[in-house]
């Protein structure tokens, strides 16, 4: 039975070492034909760019201005804004005061014709 075991672990080894070799070179020439279309993609990216580098430094530069300029109006936009309403928030205030001052005058004005006439038809009645 020894004998029968040892011939089976030695069959088992080299099925093993074979499907091994196999699986490590099906993987391998996987990772090196991965490797040769990833070289040839970049090898075309690298291309193009030098055929067309000056192309795409100007489009780079104008879509660089472009951000700049809309940045700087946006600033501006905020500056505007940010004013208005301190403006806004400082004549409320004002107006807030005045309405109450107007209020107040308007009461006194109201006391005051309200005891004169009181007064006018206390001295008709005597």
């Amino acid at each position: 039975m020894e004998e029968r075991r040892k011939k089976l672990l030695v069959r088992s080894a080299l099925v093993g070492g074979i499907v091994g070799v196999v699986i490590a070179t099906k993987s391998k020439q996987g990772v090196c034909s991965c490797l040769k279309e990833y070289y040839e993609k970049t090898t075309d990216i690298l291309k193009f760019i030098n055929e067309n580098r000056t192309e795409i430094i100007e489009q780079l530069k104008n879509t660089s201005d472009k951000v700049t300029k809309t940045i700087d109006e946006t600033n501006k936009d905020l500056k505007a804004i940010s004013e208005n309403v301190k403006h806004l928030k400082d004549s409320s205030t004002e107006m807030i005061t005045t309405v109450q001052e107007t209020k107040n005058q308007l009461f006194n004005l109201y006391q005051t014709c309200k005891q004169k006439y009181e007064g006018s038809t206390a001295e008709i009645k005597n």
